[in-house]
């Protein structure tokens, strides 16, 4: 902003339209006696879209807000708005394509286990239940077990209940 403009705006303080949003929303600023900081102001096409905006139905574009809050200095151009607007678009497409991938996914998974479910009930339905076979004995398998291995449990169960005293042998090398 040029400094003869700044002066004029000074002495005048008449509020001078900065832009518009995509939505028709007019956006002004005028000088502040006070201050070198300018106030910043909205006006909505209709008092009904003011009542929308401050109720949070709707919400102002992320740039214009920005803008009135002194958090960027110059004001957003539609060109920008727009870009922002198609790029809005897309994510919510691609957001949509997505959940249409998920829900998918998550049917083509239910059948395949509903499928496997069935075919492992029917499988087991089918097959009777048959006892286990028993060996036959040969003359080889007439070993009989080793019953004077060491067996760890059996020692530890013998042993008595009382700790005993330790005492550590010294190693002299």
């Amino acid at each position: 902003m040029s400094v003869l403009r700044k002066i004029w705006q000074r002495c005048f303080w008449r509020p001078y339209l900065v832009g518009k949003d995509l939505e028709g929303n007019r956006y002004f600023e005028f000088p502040n006696r006070g201050s070198d900081r300018p106030k910043r102001i909205i006006k909505y096409t209709s008092d009904d879209d003011m009542l929308a905006y401050v109720a949070s139905g709707r919400r102002l574009p992320v740039q214009w807000s920005s803008w009135l809050t002194h958090t960027r200095h110059d004001p957003p151009t539609t060109e920008e708005l727009q870009a922002d607007l198609a790029h809005r678009k897309r994510v919510q497409m691609n957001a949509a394509r997505l959940e249409t991938k998920e829900k998918e996914e998550r049917s083509r998974l239910a059948s395949q286990t509903a499928s496997v479910r069935s075919h492992m009930q029917s499988a087991d339905i089918r097959k009777p239940v048959e006892p286990p076979l028993e060996p036959k004995e040969t003359q080889s398998d007439h070993r009989k077990p080793d019953t004077k291995a060491y067996d760890p449990w059996a020692a530890a169960n013998k042993a008595p209940e009382e700790p005993q005293s330790w005492t550590p042998i010294a190693r002299r090398g």
